[in-house]
């Protein structure tokens, strides 16, 4: 068999032919545009692109602006915590009041006829301002001094002024139901206080309260 293979022939016979076949396969995904390609790019002028830098810088200064608002409120925070632990552990302060009292006075004058005790009808509104006044006030006390004229003998002048100051007294009790122990009545005998001497024949009641 050797002697008879033709090296020539051999190349261009069917048994000895050999193929070699190689095949390929691309495949394009779907891109940001739901295309399987690549799309133009969008041309920007400078003015676009200097509004959009505009727009980052923006952007970037609110940003900053936040920042430093929020490191503000952060440090009034602080602040505002030192403030509350220095409240709390705040020893208390005692401080002393002291109370001053002053005095209320209430002075009202009857009128008498001469050589009178009784109380005219006249008179009657200045007795009641007193009784009026005690009945509210529980704790106020009244202090009627009668007086005279100077008319007439001394002894009776001095009995007289009693009996003046006692008339205011008694209708104090009986009329407006003010007790006794509140009510010191005092004869003073001839009065001086006013010019005329008829204005003396009086009997002046006087409160004095300590007021707070």
């Amino acid at each position: 068999m050797d002697g008879d293979f033709n090296a020539h022939k051999s190349r261009f016979n069917a048994n000895n032919a050999q193929v070699e076949l190689t095949a390929g396969l691309i495949y394009h995904f779907k891109n940001s545009n739901g295309k399987r390609y690549f799309g133009h790019a969008k041309p920007y002028n400078q003015a676009e692109i200097d509004a959009l830098n505009g727009d980052i810088n923006d952007l970037r200064s609110n940003l900053n602006a936040e920042r430093n608002q929020q490191a503000s409120l952060h440090s009034k925070n602080r602040e505002l915590s030192v403030l509350l632990d220095e409240c709390l552990n705040k020893k208390p302060v005692i401080q002393q009041v002291i109370e001053t009292s002053s005095t209320r006075m209430l002075e009202s004058v009857v009128s008498f006829r001469q050589g009178k005790s009784t109380i005219d009808n006249s008179q009657l509104p200045n007795v009641e301002r007193i009784g009026m006044y005690m009945k509210r006030h529980n704790e106020a006390k009244v202090v009627i001094k009668g007086f005279a004229s100077p008319e007439g003998a001394l002894e009776l002048n001095e009995r007289l002024a009693l009996a003046r100051a006692y008339a205011v007294k008694n209708m104090l009790i009986k009329k407006y139901g003010i007790s006794s122990e509140r009510i010191l009545a005092q004869g003073e005998g001839v009065g001086n206080m006013y010019s005329d001497p008829d204005w003396n024949r009086v009997s002046i009641c006087t409160i004095k309260e300590e007021s707070k």
